[in-house]
């Protein structure tokens, strides 16, 4: 025998025996047993799952597949979201960059139009705009520095006829708000410190004709007859002189009212005084209305109407006419705030500046 042929032997293994056979025959069998009770076991709850109760197995499997389209949608939804707040901010950055642009280029087109109206001559357009705006100044300053309300709305007025004949449009706001302004000068009844003032100064005018108040006399009334004097009783004869004093005393009677004392009459002399004090109190009273100080004007007034009632004539209609314009100047409140009119002043320069501010140093 060679060395391969024993080497080969010697590699290979032992033949099994025969209860070695037997042993690996029943472990395979029992394996396949163990297989099929398994296939069978698995049958049987597919069977249970899927054809014993066919509502539940739909029911899970809807389940299952609405859980996984929720699952789904809230991904794209939230995908989605993002991608739409990226736009929109996107979007308005592109929007603001566009505004800025176009803000840029409509004041460069402004500033070039208006350079352009100032260089070429003005049209009856520009003459008419400078008229309103002149109007409207001079409103305001009789508002603001005379108090003259009356005035300053009919200057409005013009103004909007003005804009009226202009046909303009744009012009629009400018007239709704003179509207405005001119019902709120006719609502705010506040007294014109201009007519105030030439109303007073018209009673200073007639002071030194006024009648200072004279006394009052009465004729002396007839005694009546004493009905317990006998007729047949003789008369005592009377003196000269006591006839005199009865026919003196029977000339005038002087009468004064309970609880008041008789007031004295003024001489020639003092009268003049009497002129000089109402005349100051009708200056203090201008002074109140020119600065709308209501306790001046008010106290003035009082002052002087208790000074026509003590000292001068009632009976006189020239006196009667003076208490009652007293009487009617006291009634004005010279403390009544006035409304604000330079808005429509301010809209119009906005909306013509090129007609309006030629120079730059142009006020109100």
């Amino acid at each position: 025998m060679s060395e391969e042929a024993a080497t080969e032997a010697a590699e290979r293994p032992p033949e099994e025996t025969a209860p070695h056979r037997r042993t690996r025959g029943f472990g395979t069998a029992l394996l396949g047993l163990l297989s099929l009770i398994a296939i069978g076991l698995a049958g049987y709850v597919f069977w249970r799952v899927e054809w014993a109760n066919p509502a539940a197995a739909v029911e899970t499997r809807l389940n299952d597949r609405l859980a996984g389209l929720r699952i789904t949608l809230n991904d794209a939804r939230s995908t989605s979201e993002a991608e739409l707040t990226a736009r929109i901010a996107q979007v308005e950055e592109t929007l603001a960059e566009q505004g800025d642009a176009f803000d840029a280029t409509r004041t460069a087109f402004a500033d070039a139009v208006a350079e352009q109206r100032r260089q070429a001559p003005p049209d009856a357009r520009d003459w008419r705009l400078a008229e309103v705006e002149y109007l409207l100044r001079v409103a305001n300053n009789r508002v603001l520095l005379e108090r003259d309300a009356t005035t300053a709305e009919r200057l409005l007025e013009a103004a909007d006829l003005i804009l009226e004949e202009l046909d303009d449009y744009a012009l629009f706001d400018v007239r709704a708000l003179l509207a405005e302004e001119r019902l709120a000068l006719r609502e705010a009844g506040a007294a014109n410190a201009q007519t105030l003032f030439l109303r007073l100064e018209a009673l200073k005018d007639g002071l030194g004709e006024l009648p200072a108040r004279i006394p009052e006399y009465f004729g002396a009334p007839a005694a009546p007859p004493r009905p317990d004097t006998p007729a047949t009783v003789p008369e005592e004869p009377v003196s000269a002189w006591d006839a005199l004093l009865d026919r003196l005393s029977g000339l005038y009677e002087f009468r004064t009212r309970d609880g008041i004392a008789p007031r004295p009459l003024l001489r020639p002399d003092e009268a003049v005084y009497l002129e000089f004090n109402l005349r100051l109190a009708l200056e203090r009273a201008q002074l109140g209305a020119l600065r709308s100080d209501g306790l001046l004007y008010r106290e003035s007034l009082a002052a002087a109407l208790g000074w026509v009632d003590e000292h001068l004539d009632a009976e006189s209609p020239a006196v009667q006419g003076l208490r009652e314009e007293i009487d009617a100047l006291l009634r004005f409140d010279v403390e009544a705030a006035l409304p604000d009119i330079s808005r429509s002043l301010a809209r119009l320069r906005e909306l013509a500046p090129a007609a309006l501010t030629p120079g730059p140093e142009r006020g109100p």
